[in-house]
Formats: structure tokens, sequence, C-alpha cells
């Protein structure tokens, strides 16, 4: 099976444009994303899929030049964008990813890949019950299971956010088999925000990849990043006060109009023996191009 890492990138960012090819310490966010992407050992193959407008015909001359997969797709409708480029790329198992998390821990990415080829599951994540820092979502479905989602998906909001119709939707994920991954005890911070939307975000990004130029033996993992921040609290500070849009708080809006909530119900939630997973029908919080 060809396993993919598809990441949504775009520069029309409202809070930060050009967001996708801001600089980090000498190299471009998108670079620093896939760089990390390659370096899980269940990955084929890193895709970038990005809106076909001409604000980001200079990510697409970037990733030509780089020799990076890419693909040009709806600029709203995210999970057709990445179902296209699935298509296009023969992708037979997608690892979502979004370009505004440049510290991704490719450790993740591997131990979800494995979660999901173990249990047989049509979609596996770290996010239905949040527990990792937000900045390190990461999403497994088969090419297939996203098919029937696009079939079967009847809202714009879910087709904007690619798969929470699979976990997230009352309706939709009656029909898919959800597997979450928890933190280890010294990952589990869900308080923390390490992603890239604001100036304040790249201000706090660029701190913590100072440290690979000034000799200190650090590959900025998801552990590392986070002693980091414990060790120069006053780094975080301007982040911690960041008012963000809660997607969520939009999602459930959007299935109360819809009236879906009135016949499910949540299920119940359960440890699997030695995994690290839980089935869960909690909420987390998806990550969103802004």
């Amino acid at each position: 099976m060809k396993v993919c890492a598809i990441v949504q990138a775009r520069q029309g960012s409202s809070r930060l444009p050009g967001k996708a090819l801001v600089d980090i310490c000498g190299k471009p966010a998108i670079q620093r994303v896939v760089e990390r992407l390659r370096r899980a050992k269940t990955l084929d193959d890193v895709i970038v899929a990005m809106p076909d407008n001409e604000v980001d015909d200079e990510l697409e001359i970037f990733c030509s030049m780089e020799a990076y997969s890419s693909y040009r797709g709806s600029e709203d409708n995210v999970l057709l964008r990445v179902l296209e480029a699935a298509r296009y790329f023969e992708v037979d198992v997608i690892v979502e990813i979004t370009a505004d998390c440049p510290l991704i821990d490719w450790n993740h990415v591997d131990a979800l890949v494995n979660i999901f080829m173990e249990h047989k599951c049509d979609h596996v994540s770290n996010i239905i019950t949040r527990t990792f820092p937000r900045g390190y979502d990461v999403r497994v479905f088969s090419k297939e299971a996203l098919e029937r989602t696009y079939i079967e998906c009847d809202n714009s909001v879910d087709l904007s956010h690619v798969s929470t119709w699979q976990y997230l939707n009352p309706k939709g994920k009656l029909n898919y088999k959800c597997l979450n991954m928890i933190a280890p005890l010294y990952q589990d911070r869900p308080e923390l925000e390490i992603t890239l939307d604001t100036p304040e975000d790249l201000e706090l990004i660029r701190f913590l990849y100072g440290f690979e130029g000034n000799g200190y033996n650090l590959e900025l993992t998801c552990e590392e990043v986070i002693g980091l921040i414990d060790t120069y609290p006053s780094m975080y500070e301007k982040v911690a006060k960041i008012k963000r849009k809660d997607y969520f708080a939009e999602l459930a809006e959007c299935y109360a109009k819809q009236n879906n909530n009135s016949e499910v119900k949540e299920n119940e939630e359960v440890q699997l023996p030695n995994s690290g997973v839980r089935t869960t029908g909690r909420r987390g919080r998806p990550r969103k191009e802004s």
C-alpha cells in the first residue's frame, strides 16, 4: 500500500499572509514541514496540496524547485483537493497534515500509521481526544474512506476540514471506526499552541528552531519542544494570550442546524490494551487553514 502525507498549504492567510513560505531560521515554513515528514519511516512520499489561485503560484514554484510532489485544487473544498491529490498520485493511505504545523513530529506519524495498519480501522488520529499540544495534529485514513466521505458529506464546513465528517460529525461518524492515540505523560500538554497562525506564533517557532544553530543536540521532537517552552516560559507568554477561532464551535453550530444530534449517542471511550489508543466519541479540535 502506498502511504503518503498530504500537506494542506496556502499563502492566503488573513493573520499571517504568505505563511507557507515565511522564513524560519533560513528555510521556508513548508520546507520545515516536508523535511520533518520525510523522516517518517512509514511514508512513501510527501505531497503538498495547494489551492489553484494566483496567490499560491509562488508556492507551486518553490515546490517545483525543491522537487516536491504537489497538486493544486479547490481553495474552499479542501476535502476534494486532498482527495484529488490522492487520486493523482495513486495514494492508498492518506496522512493528513496542515502546513501550519512546522514542528510536526515524525514519530507521531509513524506511530499512527502503524496503529492504522494494525487495527484495520477507518480513521486514526491524535486529536479526537486532545492530549498532545496543538500543532502536532496527525490524521490517518484510507483513500477509499475519503472517497466515501466525499459522497456522504452534506455541508461545506466538513468539506473545508477534510476528515471531520469521519470522526466528529454526529451523523457521519456512525459509519466509521475511529481510534485515538493518547499522548504519553511527558507530551500530555493539550493547553499548548505550537502552530503557525500569527506573527506571535512565528516569533516563538523561530526561537525554538534557533536552537538548531546554537550547538544544541536537539531534534526538536514534541518532547524537546515542550521542554524548551517550560525552560523559557517568557517566550510563550505572547502566544498564550492569542484569541483563536474555536472551529469546534463552528462545527457544532453547523451540526445543530442540521438536527443531527437528536438521534446520536456518544460512543463509550475505551482504553485498548498496550496500544496507547482509545476509541472515543469525545471531541478534539481540528486544525483549519486560516
